[in-house]
């Protein structure tokens, strides 16, 4: 699954054979900013009257990399306009999963097709009309199982959790002098989880090391140590880190060994703020 990833980009020209850091990651992609909010007010109001856009002269959804079937804003945890049920069923899937105080940012509900759109299934990203917004995208097609789209809901919200303001202030200024890993707009703070995440098991790795790496050995010989727990989890640190959150919620318990895959898996038991979040997801996940 493709995606790219908008913020160390510039700046880092990658060899030939290295990362191109706007197609790192599969499922978050471009952050760029380039339009008004009034333009999403427009696109809202054109969305209650016909259910859906497919492109609009200013869209929040800045990646023609998936296909996209229809597009939703989001009160809460309704959709807003004419919504095909098939792809409100997704949606409520998800807020079953996770409800919608945990996501105030997302606006925006992007209805994909997961086979036209490289595999993609999922994707959790920056509006491109507002960047105090963010979009979700799922496939609505039916074409993944329903308990792997589970887990891409779970790591999608992941990448949310970890990335919103309050761990990643918007400060594109800092990324150059970032002290671990970025590929957001920012650098996480202290006391984030992705920061406490990279200096335990990304210590000294920037954004131009991902830059100059080759992006398929690098990510191979990584996977090969046996200290990821999926071979996506490899490819880049923000998506180790919402591989990991997807495992932790899905264990039942935490592994007692001291192995760096057994102490990413417990990573997360550190944060007792998010307890309720995985009981709430696994309740979910039981029904």
């Amino acid at each position: 699954m493709n995606s790219s990833i908008g913020s160390i980009r510039d700046g880092l020209a990658a060899p030939a054979g290295a990362w191109d850091l706007r197609r790192a990651s599969r499922r978050r992609r471009s952050l760029a900013r380039f339009a008004a909010p009034l333009a999403f007010a427009l696109l809202a109001l054109a969305a209650c009257d016909d259910g859906g856009s497919e492109g609009p002269a200013l869209n929040p959804v800045d990646d023609d990399t998936i296909e996209v079937l229809a597009q939703y804003p989001v009160n809460g945890d309704a959709l807003v306009g004419t919504v095909d049920p098939a792809h409100r069923a997704v949606w409520e899937r998800f807020n079953e999963l996770f409800p919608a105080e945990l996501h105030p940012e997302i606006n925006l509900f992007v209805a994909i097709d997961a086979e036209k759109s490289g595999g993609t299934d999922g994707a959790m990203q920056l509006s491109a009309v507002n960047p105090a917004d963010y979009y979700l995208a799922l496939d609505v097609t039916g074409s993944v199982a329903p308990d792997e789209l589970d887990r891409t809901m779970i790591h999608e919200f992941a990448h949310l959790l970890t990335l919103r303001p309050s761990q990643v202030p918007r400060n594109e200024a800092a990324i150059a002098t970032c002290d671990v890993f970025t590929d957001s707009e920012g650098c996480p703070r202290e006391g984030s989880y992705l920061r406490a995440y990279f200096e335990e098991f990304w210590p000294g790795f920037l954004g131009a090391d991902l830059a100059a790496e080759d992006k398929e050995t690098a990510p191979a010989a990584r996977f090969a140590t046996g200290d990821f727990v999926t071979e996506y989890a490899a490819t880049i640190p923000t998506e180790d880190i919402a591989e990991v959150f997807a495992e932790w919620v899905k264990a039942e318990t935490s592994p007692a060994g001291d192995t760096v895959k057994e102490r990413k898996l417990r990573f997360f038991d550190a944060y007792p703020e998010l307890a309720p979040i995985r009981d709430g997801a696994r309740e979910a996940l039981a029904n």
